[in-house]
């Protein structure tokens, strides 16, 4: 198979393969199609079912419906989408015939501006995500009014809007042609045009350059407020423990031994504090980081091969397409598994739905008041005690 397609978009035509004989091999029969078909669809479905656990916790689990998590629903919501748009056309490529496009004009044109909408609006998703966290911990008083759970609902439907209109150019452009070969989905731009150039280098740009860049400057400025916090809090500790030493001496020793204890108590939270803060950090690096990494293999490939003139030129190895499809479905399932691996509240959010479901008498709660959520939670939190501690756990 040879061909570049990704979410119903024909980077090139869908050309059979030929055998020895000059005859054209039955599709699906080739070990890597069946075998890419099984991966493609195992990680669909841990994708979907992850996606959708993570909305039902958000909206069914009390405690975790917070403006950050309003975000992680949105996101969950277009990876969701994204993989019910996008795997009829690749087990179509993958096992269907090669002469005739199996779901007609209207699936041809669903199936390219459904996955377009999707994969870009995660992209807005996480942009919103990453300045609702500046504001949390570089201007957390601000925050309290700014990162609301109904502010953040707006902002979801003016993403999901917004990404709607702009995409709905496929609507128009998405058709089906007819060759030598048979009837294919592709669009209605010739190759070596200026539009088919810009279409691909605006997406390239607007939805992806920008946003991580966006993203990058954002979570530096993040990391260094959230340094010069922990040193703040090691030369405020210091200090205070001489000098709480020379008066203790002064008292008697029950209420010298009561002082200290609350005062160790006192240090030990911000230390701990410190380090749930260099937690959130990398928390944030990771997220970005696998959005990044796993896209740009696809979206690299893309804009070079629309400026490239002569299809001869242009780069789309079958490994290369195979690798970038792959890490593309597994951005879009790894999501729920990094708040489960970072997130104690989210595991804990996920026990709490799961015991409901197995007991349904059982009260769903994941705000236990036995756990005091850390630093490091920051997909949701109850109430928060302090402006520090609201920008890293999520304003309620």
């Amino acid at each position: 198979m040879t061909s570049a397609s990704l979410a119903g978009i024909s980077i090139s035509p869908i050309l059979p393969e030929e055998l020895d004989g000059g005859t054209v091999a039955p599709v699906g029969t080739q070990p890597m199609d069946i075998t890419l078909a099984f991966v493609f669809s195992a990680i669909s479905v841990i994708g979907v079912l992850g996606n959708l656990l993570v909305i039902t916790v958000v909206l069914k689990v009390r405690g975790m419906k917070t403006p950050t998590n309003c975000y992680l629903v949105s996101l969950a919501a277009s990876d969701t989408l994204f993989f019910f748009a996008s795997m009829p056309h690749e087990m179509m490529y993958l096992l269907g015939p090669n002469d005739h496009y199996l779901f007609g004009k209207l699936g041809c044109v669903c199936l390219t501006y459904l996955p377009y909408l999707a994969m870009n609006t995660s992209s807005l998703s996480i942009l919103a995500f990453t300045i609702e966290r500046y504001y949390g911990i570089c201007n957390p008083y601000k925050a309290r009014t700014m990162c609301t759970v109904r502010r953040a609902t707006y902002i979801i439907c003016g993403i999901w809007v917004f990404s709607m209109l702009y995409h709905s150019y496929w609507l128009f452009l998405a058709t089906l042609i007819k060759d030598d070969i048979g009837t294919s989905c592709s669009f209605r731009l010739e190759r070596n045009s200026h539009a088919y150039k810009i279409v691909f280098l605006l997406d390239f740009v607007l939805w992806y350059v920008l946003p991580i860049l966006c993203d990058i400057i954002i979570y530096a400025k993040i990391g260094i407020t959230l340094a010069q916090c922990g040193d703040k809090i090691k030369k405020s500790v210091k200090p205070k423990i001489s000098n709480e030493v020379i008066i203790e001496k002064s008292k008697t020793s029950s209420t010298s031994m009561g002082h200290y204890s609350g005062r160790d108590s006192h240090i030990s939270g911000k230390r701990n504090s410190a380090k749930g803060r260099s937690q959130v950090v990398k928390m944030l690096a990771i997220v970005v980081a696998v959005f990044a990494i796993c896209w740009l293999p696809y979206r690299g490939m893309v804009v070079y091969n629309s400026f490239v003139s002569d299809p001869k030129y242009s780069w789309s190895p079958d490994w290369y397409i195979n690798l970038s499809k792959t890490l593309v479905f597994i951005n879009c399932a790894i999501n729920p598994i990094l708040y489960n691996l970072m997130s104690a509240r989210f595991r804990g959010a996920f026990k709490s739905l799961l015991s409901k479901r197995k007991n349904p008498g059982f009260k769903t709660t994941a705000l236990s008041h036995r756990h005091r959520p850390s630093t490091m939670d920051i997909m949701s939190s109850a109430e928060p005690k302090s402006p520090l501690i609201t920008s890293m756990a999520g304003t309620p």
